[in-house]
């Protein structure tokens, strides 16, 4: 039984740092005495970032910086009426320091905003109608230092001491003085009888050669007194058959008992990604006595091959063609519910992705089912971003806050790499990271750390370390984040193993901005440039694809945008702009990124020919590929082509030969349809030659109030 404490509470900030020495924890202080100049409790309607709750534009604004100058104490009255003869509390998420006590008895405390936390109350927690006084001390810090004091580059430079990627990401992602705090989520005190299962049950299994059958091990802790009887059922999510049941009986002790249930599994069918397969789960009830959880899964291999060659992604043994976009919908992780997940993860499957990145964060536990479910794999990053400290003791607290997240998240076949730290020590160079926070603190302590916490699922050790033999991954902001003097079309000739990162950002719909009076206002003065912004991501988005995808498999196994929806109304790196609607861009991907997709083999000056790619396992036979080119209206090619495309296949359908030099405006328009008189694949391209020029005022100009580019407003 779960009584829910997620109503009925009051806050305070202790603008002096005196909540303890004036005994809040007990409850007893008259708010109104004169002298001692505490705040009042002011009751609250939800459990929220604080800002969210108390500012009306919690995304910016110099005014932020005080939520989090001094910690906020929160105070919740209620009373037990249940039997039980176990209590526990537990909070979903705090942001980010906490304290608690119960009935003026500290309970313990907590680090970190993503993992669930718990204590035991049984003895503390008053029954039969009387009052119990829970209180919670929560608090997220400024950080103050800049490594080698090098403020012109404070954005990159400060040295966060927290554990936490939802701030000081001031780089038109997060704006500088926001800095989210506060309890959000569940609050519920766990009433129990005699038998309980205390943690979430682990799920390890071995595929045998053939991977149609499996041999699992359901690995548990429970808690009671004398014999009971623990049965593991797991059950086929599609078709709801029961593939296995064992049931063990264990002599329990108050103290928590490990348990293992084995059981042989046939006739699996694999998790697999949306486009190349069945997304199938399964899913495990553990019962032991009157307890049970539920908890799903699904059987898949995972691997990644490193070497100088390529690194590449192995799903199921088979090369996974990744078709990324990096997703960070909300600085304010308690603003996200499964709705607005479900809207986003439909989306980019619509997009054609086939993989998200979640960047220096962790996601509320509903993202990860609803990716199971779509089959969207997963890149997961920690939340090391930049700089931070490297010593022994902050090293520590680092691995054990990712490392609980990773058990958290352990059971979901979504997640194929966990990231141990992002763009570690850069800034010394824009082709790579690296340096003493790769190869010294915290990088070989956090590879150990994960590695031997999953040794089932491959680690990159820091993103953008593409020298790194642990690592193989790249960076890329030509034509965009790398400065002016450059334009995208400059990657030509360029070749990537596995991009990580690219994009550009561009303001979304005018109307949306428009609702943000004091963000509209800063940036009107670019508005008349905004549809030659949007225009210029879209190209450039685009013109990224296509060159990953000329590459494909040589070398080239992916890539990864950045990222998909803006982060905030004033931040624009996304598809989609903070409101959910669309921007150019999207026209684009739903031609360039799909599975299967048709384009023009280019350069900058020349186009030399039509490809047909496919990365679905999908063979479509013969496929009548039809190309028009137009130059200023005058046609110079109208022509179709039959090639036959298999699965997982690339095919070279014509030969072109158009150069910049000799024609004033091509527009190109391909189509590819199956023999049934299915369109498999479309592109088109206007003015194909015509790539704009990088965006006037873009990266360098930013409003830090905001946290804003501001292009040449």
């Amino acid at each position: 039984m779960k009584v829910d404490l997620t109503s009925g509470w009051q806050v305070l900030q202790d603008v002096h740092h005196a909540g303890e020495a004036l005994g809040l924890p007990s409850g007893d202080l008259d708010h109104t005495e004169i002298g001692h100049q505490l705040s009042e409790w002011e009751p609250i309607d939800r459990l929220q970032h604080l800002q969210v709750l108390f500012s009306a534009e919690p995304y910016w604004g110099r005014e932020l910086r005080y939520f989090n100058q001094a910690p906020w104490w929160y105070k919740n009255e209620f009373t037990l009426d249940e039997e039980g003869s176990h209590l526990e509390l537990r909070f979903s998420h705090v942001d980010y320091y906490c304290e608690v006590w119960l009935n003026g008895s500290r309970l313990g405390s907590h680090e970190g905003y993503a993992v669930p936390f718990s204590f035991d109350v049984t003895d503390l927690a008053r029954r039969n109608g009387e009052k119990n006084l829970l209180i919670v001390k929560v608090w997220s810090p400024w950080d103050d230092d800049v490594q080698d004091a090098h403020h012109a580059k404070r954005a990159f430079k400060v040295i966060r001491n927290m554990v936490k990627g939802t701030y000081e990401h001031d780089d038109a992602l997060i704006a500088r003085d926001v800095n989210p705090v506060g309890i959000y989520g569940d609050v519920e005190l766990i009433v129990t009888d005699a038998v309980r299962i205390t943690e979430q049950p682990s799920i390890h299994y071995e595929l045998d050669d053939g991977k149609s059958s499996a041999a699992i091990a359901i690995s548990a802790k429970v808690a009671g007194s004398g014999e009971a009887k623990v049965t593991a059922t797991i059950t086929d999510v599609t078709t709801g058959f029961v593939v296995a049941r064992v049931t063990q009986e264990v002599e329990l002790s108050a103290e928590p008992t490990s348990v293992r249930i084995e059981a042989r599994v046939e006739g699996i069918v694999l998790w697999n990604t949306w486009d190349v397969g069945e997304p199938r789960l399964y899913d495990v009830e553990l019962r032991a006595g009157e307890a049970n959880t539920n908890i799903k899964f699904g059987f898949r291999t995972v691997e990644m091959v490193r070497n100088e060659s390529q690194t590449t992604l192995i799903l199921n043994g088979k090369r996974l063609y990744v078709r990324g976009t990096s997703y960070f919908p909300d600085v304010y992780l308690s603003t996200l519910t499964s709705e607005r997940y479900r809207r986003d993860l439909h989306a980019i499957r619509e997009a054609g992705f086939n993989l998200i990145r979640i960047h220096v964060h962790i996601q509320q536990p509903e993202f990860y089912t609803l990716c199971d479910e779509l089959g969207l794999a997963v890149m997961q990053d920690s939340d090391y971003n930049w700089t931070h400290p490297e010593d022994e003791e902050w090293v520590k607290r680092l691995t054990s806050i990712y490392v609980d997240a990773m058990r958290m998240l352990d059971h979901h076949p979504s997640i194929v790499t966990w990231i141990g730290l992002n763009e570690p020590g850069f800034f010394g160079t824009l082709d790579h990271s690296g340096g003493k926070a790769l190869t010294e603190s915290p990088g070989p302590q956090m590879y150990e750390a994960i590695t031997a916490a999953d040794p089932t699922r491959p680690v990159i050790r820091g993103s953008f370390c593409n020298f790194d033999p642990l690592s193989g991954d790249t960076h890329n902001y030509r034509g965009s984040l790398e400065g002016n003097h450059e334009d995208y079309v400059e990657i030509d000739g360029t070749t990537e193993k596995l991009n990580t990162e690219f994009g550009f950002d561009a303001p979304g719909c005018e109307a949306n901005l428009r609702s943000v009076p004091r963000v509209y206002k800063r940036l009107k003065s670019a508005l008349p440039r905004l549809a030659a912004i949007q225009h210029y991501q879209a190209r450039l988005i685009k013109y990224y694809i296509e060159h990953y995808r000329m590459q494909r498999w040589n070398p080239n196994s992916g890539y990864i945008q950045f990222m998909f929806i803006d982060l905030s109304p004033q931040s624009f790196y996304g598809a989609y702009d903070w409101w959910g609607h669309p921007k150019p861009v999207v026209d684009e991907l739903l031609m360039s990124n799909q599975p299967v997709t048709v384009l023009v083999e280019q350069t900058a000056e020349e186009a030399t020919g039509v490809l047909l790619i496919n990365d679905s396992p999908r063979s479509f036979g013969t496929v009548a590929v039809t190309v028009a080119v137009r130059d200023e209206g005058r046609t110079l090619l109208e022509k179709t082509s039959e090639v036959d495309l298999g699965a997982r296949e690339q095919v070279r359908v014509l030969d072109l030969e158009l150069n910049k030099a000799d024609s004033a405006r091509i527009d190109v328009r391909l189509s590819a349809v199956s023999g049934s008189g299915e369109v498999i694949a479309r592109n088109q391209y206007d003015d194909m030659f015509g790539h704009p020029r990088h965006v006037e005022g873009h990266p360098h100009r930013l409003s830090h109030d905001f946290g804003m580019r501001l292009y040449n407003a």
